[in-house]
């Protein structure tokens, strides 16, 4: 791990490996093979309305990756090259934020992770060379080694260290208790507020970076940055972080060119200090809700960074995405990887969906009118990303294993299509990834399926496995759990039927041929 953090990487560069283009190659033979070996017949079920279907779909789908590409691209090759000089003229001349504030919540991290990100910590301080406090909120086994540290490498550095001690294991209360601290200390006005997870590091230059950019522009209240991970765990995992994380930098650019971005990413995040320490600002980050028509008022548990993006959203606050200034989490997995990577997409897609609908709510008045459209298209993804598996299914059961093998030669292709994007900004090829985007998106379709209808389900297991309650039981509970399960099987049984009679695989008949059956039923002639 320390060979790992003496060489992060502060932006991203493509690396051409001579065994990553033999596997694409293979990999692009083996599709065409495949199809090559088909019989006549199983390639006329290239014809087949479904796979139009499918198609059509995929060209909308693909047309709105290609959309989003060459906005990142126009993001950044034009727009924040533009902004990065601007910068860089304002440092040069010896601008300097009066003071930098830094806001943690850590709970019970390894003591290497903890000591890498205070040593980066305060490298970036001493290289800018202004005051900073840390406001700590920890478990007392982090505010010992934190501490500890401290006293030892700080030096002369003008470097302070505030603790509140933790009681919960509530990662909202703590930030809110950092932040009603910060406040009343008396926060410098239009100084910068970095919160950070206990996991995460800065690279070289991230305050030299980021922080001119609040004083080059007084709308701008809140920035994130690129993300990176060290991980320790199964390689099939540190490849998913991959994707992930290669996905998020293409989307947060083209989102970026709008002035706005999805997220405020809790790894690290930096805004406008009167903006976050307001008093209101602070309330709703600590308890953070939605009235929800079935379950009532219900509070959010983890997503703290969904609440401070939605907060800023609301108030048509500016927000940028630094693409060149890079931070890592360091990702240690114990135990079950699947079940872990069922928790994480869970956690995730909850986030998503508590706050989805009521940034919808806004209307593209208050949200930029394609932001607003990506918001939209969130919900929309959920059902279209299932149209190809279940018709994949049915036809399968209908016209025999030769309709799997056209199945697979085009998932084959299109996933690929994708992957092709995204190969440029993961810095690699990486084989799996057509496999893993096609994984991805059937299970975190029934994920989200699943959590639309059951909103006040929380898990986090990083905070002591933490559950939210409702403020009903018994009956009541009962009855709302059983309408839950009814409208998840009306949904899904709506779109396989609407499928199944697209396809044939259910055939209609009219009401004469039904009557004429009846009839013959019950022998009346």
């Amino acid at each position: 791990m320390e060979n790992q953090i003496n060489n992060l990487q502060t932006e991203r560069h493509f690396e051409w490996r001579a065994i990553d283009l033999f596997n694409l190659l293979m990999y692009i033979c083996c599709v065409f093979l495949l199809i090559h070996f088909m019989s006549n017949e199983t390639k006329n079920l290239f014809e087949h309305r479904m796979i139009v279907l499918v198609a059509a779909i995929g060209v909308w789908r693909y047309s709105w990756w290609l959309l989003n590409l060459i906005r990142a691209l126009i993001y950044e090759f034009i727009t924040f090259p533009r902004l990065r000089e601007k910068a860089n003229k304002l440092y040069e001349s010896g601008w300097k934020p009066p003071h930098i504030y830094f806001v943690i919540a850590s709970y019970k991290e390894k003591k290497e992770t903890t000591e890498a990100l205070l040593d980066r910590m305060l490298r970036e301080c001493r290289s800018l060379a202004v005051p900073a406090t840390l406001y700590l909120s920890a478990d007392p086994y982090d505010e010992k080694i934190v501490r500890s540290y401290v006293q030892k490498h700080v030096g002369k550095t003008p470097f302070q260290v505030v603790a509140i001690r933790q009681t919960l294991p509530d990662k909202r209360i703590a930030l809110g208790q950092c932040l009603r601290s910060l406040s009343r200390h008396g926060v410098i006005k239009d100084a910068p507020v970095i919160l950070m997870d206990g996991d995460a590091l800065m690279t070289e230059g991230t305050l030299r970076k980021c922080a001119p950019f609040f004083h080059l522009n007084p709308d701008l209240h809140a920035l994130t940055t690129d993300e990176k991970a060290i991980f320790h765990g199964p390689k099939w995992m540190s490849e998913m972080t991959e994707l992930r994380f290669a996905q998020r930098h293409l989307m947060m650019q083209s989102h970026a060119l709008s002035k706005r971005v999805l997220t405020l990413t809790g790894r690290l995040s930096m805004f406008r200090s009167q903006i976050i320490t307001a008093p209101d600002f602070i309330d709703r980050l600590e308890n953070d809700y939605i009235d929800h028509w079935l379950w009532g008022r219900f509070r959010f548990l983890s997503g703290d960074d969904k609440s401070t993006w939605y907060l800023l959203l609301k108030n048509k606050a500016e927000m940028l995405y630094v693409r060149d200034t890079m931070v890592y989490t360091v990702e240690h997995i114990e135990g079950n990887g699947f079940q872990r990577t069922l928790q994480n997409l869970l956690r995730w897609s909850g986030n998503m969906l508590r706050n989805n609908g009521r940034a919808i709510a806004l209307g593209p008045r208050k949200v930029p009118p394609y932001i607003w459209w990506c918001l939209i298209d969130q919900r929309l993804v959920i059902w279209t990303s299932l149209v190809s598996p279940i018709a994949a299914i049915l036809l399968t059961i209908k016209l025999g294993w030769a309709f799997l093998t056209v199945y697979l030669a085009w998932l084959g292709l299109s996933r690929m299509a994708v992957s092709l994007f995204i190969y440029r900004y993961a810095g690699r090829i990486h084989l799996s990834f057509p496999f893993l985007i096609y994984i991805l998106q059937v299970s975190n379709a029934l994920i989200k399926i699943y959590i639309l209808f059951r909103l006040p389900r929380q898990r986090w297991t990083n905070r002591g496995n933490n559950n939210t309650s409702l403020q009903i039981s018994g009956k009541e509970l009962k009855i709302k759990n059983m309408m839950a399960i009814y409208l998840t099987t009306l949904y899904t049984s709506t779109l396989v039927l609407f499928l199944a009679l697209y396809t044939g695989t259910l055939e209609t008949y009219s009401w004469i041929e039904i009557s004429r059956a009846l009839k013959q039923l019950l022998g009346v002639y």
